[in-house]
C-alpha cells in the first residue's frame, strides 16, 4: 500500500531510522554502534524502549529484509499497515511520549496528620475517594487507604477505638510506604506504565501515583492516579 505516494517499506525505513536516531541520542554514541548494540544499551536508559525493545529486535529484521533484499522495481517485504502504524506509534513515543498531566485527577484531596479521622471518612463518602495522601509541614508522608484503616482497627480492641477522637496521627504508623510513589508533573506515561509493572513484579501494588511539581515528596502536590487509571494510561500509548 501506498501512502502519499510513498509505499509503506519507504515510510517504515524513514520510521526506523529516526528510531534508530534516537537510540544513538540515548546511548550518547558516537561509536557508530550497530542496531542490536544500541537496542542492548538504550533499554536499560529509557523506558519505551524497554516496553518495546521485542518489537523494535523484530523491526530491525524487518528493516534488513527491506533493505537487503531489493529487487529491480520491488522489495520482498512490503510491511503490512498495522506494522507501519506500530513502529510510527514507537517513534511517537520516543520522540514526544505523552505526559502523565494530561491523564492526572488535578487538586487531589489530601490531609494532614491533624485531619479527624471521621472528618476523611465523610470526605470518602461524599466524594468516592479511596485514597488520602498525607502531607506533613509541606512533606508527602503516606497515603491512608482502606487497607491503611483496617491495619489499624485490627490492631485495637474494639472496646478502645474512639472514631469521633482519632485523628490521622494515629493512622499513619499503619500506613505501607510501599503503596505509593512519587513522580514529577513531567513525567511521561510510559515511565509511569513501567512503574506500575515493576512494583506488581516485587509482589507489591501500588495505590496510588502521587505527582507533585517536581517529584519530591516536599513539593506541592499538583495530581493523583490510581489504579482504575491504568486503562487510560495504557491508551495513552496506543
Amino acid at each position: 500500500m501506498e501512502t502519499n505516494g510513498k509505499p509503506n517499506s519507504e515510510i517504515f525505513i524513514e520510521l526506523f531510522t529516526e528510531i534508530e536516531q534516537s537510540l544513538k541520542e540515548i546511548c550518547n554514541d558516537t561509536y557508530h554502534s550497530n542496531f542490536g548494540e544500541l537496542l542492548r544499551k538504550a533499554r536499560g536508559l529509557h523506558p519505551v524502549v524497554q516496553q518495546f525493545a521485542t518489537d523494535l529486535k523484530e523491526y530491525a529484521q524487518l528493516r534488513n529484509a527491506i533493505t537487503h533484499t531489493r529487487r529491480e522495481n520491488f522489495v520482498i517485504a512490503e510491511p503490512h499497515d498495522d506494522v507501519v502504524k506500530d513502529i510510527r506509534r514507537i517513534r511517537n513515543l520516543l520522540s514526544n511520549p505523552p505526559k502523565i498531566s494530561t491523564v492526572m485527577k488535578r487538586k487531589p484531596y489530601f490531609a494532614t496528620p491533624q485531619t479527624p479521622l471521621m472528618e476523611m471518612l465523610d470526605t470518602f463518602a461524599s466524594k468516592g475517594f479511596m485514597r488520602c495522601p498525607v502531607v506533613d509541614s509541606g512533606r508527602v508522608v503516606c497515603i491512608v487507604t482502606a487497607k491503611t484503616l483496617a491495619k489499624w482497627m485490627t490492631s485495637k480492641h474494639e472496646s478502645t477505638v474512639n472514631y469521633s477522637k482519632a485523628s490521622l496521627s494515629d493512622i499513619i504508623p499503619y500506613a505501607d510506604g510501599n503503596d505509593f510513589t512519587i513522580v514529577s508533573e513531567n513525567s511521561d506515561v510510559v515511565s509511569l506504565v513501567g512503574q506500575f509493572k515493576n512494583a506488581m513484579k516485587k509482589g507489591n501494588y501500588l495505590q496510588a501515583v502521587v505527582v507533585t511539581r517536581t517529584g519530591r515528596a516536599d513539593s506541592p502536590i499538583v495530581g493523583l492516579l490510581a489504579p482504575s487509571d491504568f486503562p487510560l494510561l495504557l491508551e495513552q500509548m496506543s
